[in-house]
């Protein structure tokens, strides 16, 4: 883009003595004064220099004021030229046309010098305003773009601590539907070994949304991994710490850390003994879980629960939990059930039921896939759509697989 010089001037004007009086006047004004006798030859020279301020006559064979100015809109998008319109014109609509052609200001000819002067002067203030805004606009446009980078960053470094797809543990499945709402998420979850003997699971959906909740999530992932390979808290020895414990663990910790009564997290903890699918869980105001069976029918595992990080001296329950060969564990966030289409309706719990009691015979894969298309047309989006929701969205399922799918399982 070429630099604005408001001291040049651009006149167009096919009558010559008309032309050469205006331009000899702004001359001895200290402008520097190009000239045109029509509108094509005018938009060369726009071309050829940085001109901001134009001085059009409104009567002019071949390409008039009003055609001049459209044309100036049209082809100099990148940089704000002034055009003032000479014209004999008086009327409410011939003023309504040229404004809506482009023109900022009309001078009547005869031109009064004491007025052009007043009109040129309110057109250099016009550009400088307009350069100090491009240039503020350029400013704001560079941050966003670092903005930007710096959220893909951090959207890469919580994508790398979620878990692979398609894990498998010695007869145990799971995988997983991760929708953020923005560039970055505050859910986030995990099904990892916690001994030779027990699995370890769990789902978190951090309060707000942004960078913060982010932040947050990736906190709480950083205590479950030092949970299990630095400070054990998750496990000592062949002793496995209880669910209510861990939670009760997290929310001290989470507490102190934080003074805002806003910065809190739900969740939903747990452990299975491999080789029984007997299993514990701790709900912690996060949505109940959901145990699919075979043949379609669903139990909730979980009774409610205070979130976590929000007050001192709280307790949580837990509750078992048994899987058979073939039965799901469904972890998922309020995202799903929260859903809203168009209309504000929600997506709601029966729909979820529902979708997982009719996916119950079919790889987890499907099932995903098949949730996320139901949620894109539940928003009217075409099924395929990577369009964020208003909230964050994850699922993890966690299957217990049966001994003829162990066989062609890949275990780990």
């Amino acid at each position: 883009m070429q630099p604005v010089s408001a001291q040049s001037v651009l006149i167009v004007d096919d009558a010559l003595t008309w032309r050469k009086l205006l331009a000899g006047l702004l001359r001895q004004w200290g402008y520097h004064v190009l000239e045109a006798e029509e509108g094509e030859q005018a938009l060369a020279l726009l071309q050829q220099h940085p001109v901001n301020l134009l001085i059009s006559d409104w009567e002019m064979p071949v390409m008039d004021g009003l055609t001049l100015c459209r044309q100036v809109r049209e082809q100099f998008r990148q940089r704000y030229i002034y055009v003032i319109l000479l014209t004999v014109r008086e009327s409410t609509d011939d003023l309504r046309a040229g404004f809506a052609a482009g023109a900022d200001d009309f001078l009547r000819k005869p031109v009064n010098r004491v007025e052009l002067q007043a009109r040129l002067h309110a057109g250099e203030r016009i550009l400088q305003l307009e350069a100090t805004l491009e240039s503020r606009n350029q400013s704001l446009q560079q941050a966003l773009q670092q903005i930007e980078t710096d959220l893909q960053a951090a959207a890469a470094l919580q994508r790398s601590i979620l878990p692979p797809h398609a894990i498998h543990h010695a007869g145990w499945f799971a995988d997983w539907l991760f929708i953020p709402s923005a560039w970055v998420s505050g859910d986030i979850f995990h099904f990892f070994p916690l001994d030779g003997q027990a699995l370890g699971f769990y789902s978190v959906d951090v309060s707000g949304h942004g960078v913060s909740a982010a932040m947050m999530s990736v906190a709480v992932a950083r205590q479950f991994l030092h949970g299990r390979t630095v400070e054990r808290f998750l496990y000592s020895g062949e002793a496995i710490t209880p669910p209510a414990a861990v939670v009760a663990i997290l929310n001290e910790r989470f507490v102190a850390q934080s003074s805002d009564v806003t910065s809190y997290f739900t969740m939903v903890y747990g452990v299975i003994d491999r080789q029984s699918g007997a299993g514990r869980l701790c709900q912690a105001g996060h949505p109940p879980p959901l145990i699919v069976a075979r043949d379609g029918a669903i139990r909730v595992a979980g009774e409610g629960g205070a979130p976590v990080g929000l007050l001192d001296d709280l307790s949580w329950e837990e509750v078992s939990f048994t899987l058979a060969p073939g039965e799901r564990l469904c972890l998922y966030s309020d995202g799903i059930t929260e859903c809203e289409n168009p209309r504000q309706e929600m997506f709601g719990m029966a729909r979820l039921q529902a979708l997982l009691a009719g996916q119950a015979c079919q790889p987890a894969e499907s099932l995903l896939q098949t949730l996320h298309q139901q949620l894109n047309r539940w928003r009217e989006l075409p099924a395929d759509s990577t369009a964020p929701a208003g909230d964050d969205i994850s699922l993890l399922v966690i299957e217990r697989l049966n001994p003829d799918e162990q066989e062609s399982a890949h275990e780990v």
